[in-house]
């Protein structure tokens, strides 16, 4: 890391009741604190400073500002060392100073310390636990399986038999082989599926409910014309139930490595930090 000189910063911010401009207690444009080439003088922060706060909520916003100038910078000095050139390069440093090249830092700190996983599917389970009251149902959810065929066919009672069997079954060998031999339509959800999607699979009107069918289990029967439909809901969520891990795994996921991100990339910064203050590379004397 190139050295970075030493950092000032005094403010002394006692602005008058209502007072809504940025008090300058400077004279002239006084730099506050420097890093490398790059410095932060009064007019830097004057052209930041939101309005409307003044007296201890502007000592509190500048000391963040500084806090996060520093570290900033101290992220971006590590990323040029780590990186050489390539973090170095004119373009890169230039327009995306505060992002890029900060970011491959991130990744750096994220992959030292988390390695090729950031969570385990068992910290991701527990999260869903804690947070079951995140995963609200707004909606009907089914798992189900629905045969089609005319009406006139003569082994519907065998057919409903089979329709309850489980994967991998003997039974099951025997249904798909009735389902190929006679060309009938079958589908199977697998996972959940939203209930008003399982409908569109059943001679069903769009205006009517059918929250009944939920509540029932075994098989089930419509007729639509020459055509019979078999159907079967063996699970059922309702709205205000709490939603499966299986339909929520991605946001769960999402959340919960976001903040693992989080945490690790605040600790190795309050390291860097820490370890430039201890060498004298960085101060702040708010």
């Amino acid at each position: 890391m190139s050295k970075i000189i030493k950092t000032a910063a005094l403010l002394v911010l006692l602005a008058a009741a209502g007072c809504k401009e940025f008090p300058n207690p400077f004279d002239g444009d006084r730099v506050l604190a420097k890093a490398g080439k790059e410095s932060l003088s009064v007019t830097d922060v004057e052209k930041v400073f939101p309005t409307g706060i003044a007296g201890a909520d502007s000592v509190a916003w500048v000391e963040s500002y500084v806090d996060r100038w520093v570290r900033d910078n101290l992220k971006l000095q590590e990323a040029e060392r780590l990186f050489g050139d390539d973090a170095a390069d004119e373009e890169l440093v230039q327009r995306y100073r505060n992002s890029l090249a900060t970011r491959k830092l991130e990744q750096y700190f994220i992959n030292s310390m988390a390695g090729d996983s950031l969570c385990t599917e068992d910290e991701l389970r527990k999260y869903y636990d804690e947070h079951r009251s995140d995963f609200v149902l707004d909606r009907s959810i089914v798992k189900g399986r629905v045969v089609a065929f005319p009406t006139s066919f003569r082994q519907k009672a065998r057919l409903r038999e089979l329709l309850e069997s489980q994967p991998g079954s003997d039974s099951r060998l025997e249904l798909e082989a009735m389902l190929s031999k006679n060309g009938f339509a079958f589908r199977e959800t697998g996972g959940w599926m939203e209930y008003s999607e399982f409908l569109a699979l059943l001679p069903t009107r769009r205006n009517e409910k059918y929250d009944d069918l939920l509540t029932r289990r075994g098989i089930q029967e419509m007729t639509d014309g020459g055509t019979t439909y078999l159907f079967s809901i063996p699970e059922a969520r309702t709205p205000g139930m709490t939603s499966p891990y299986e339909m929520v795994s991605d946001v769960v996921r999402w959340t919960v490595t976001s903040r693992r991100r989080a945490e690790i990339i605040r600790a190795a910064e309050d390291s860097l930090y820490r370890r430039a203050l201890a060498e004298e590379e960085a101060s702040v004397n708010l």
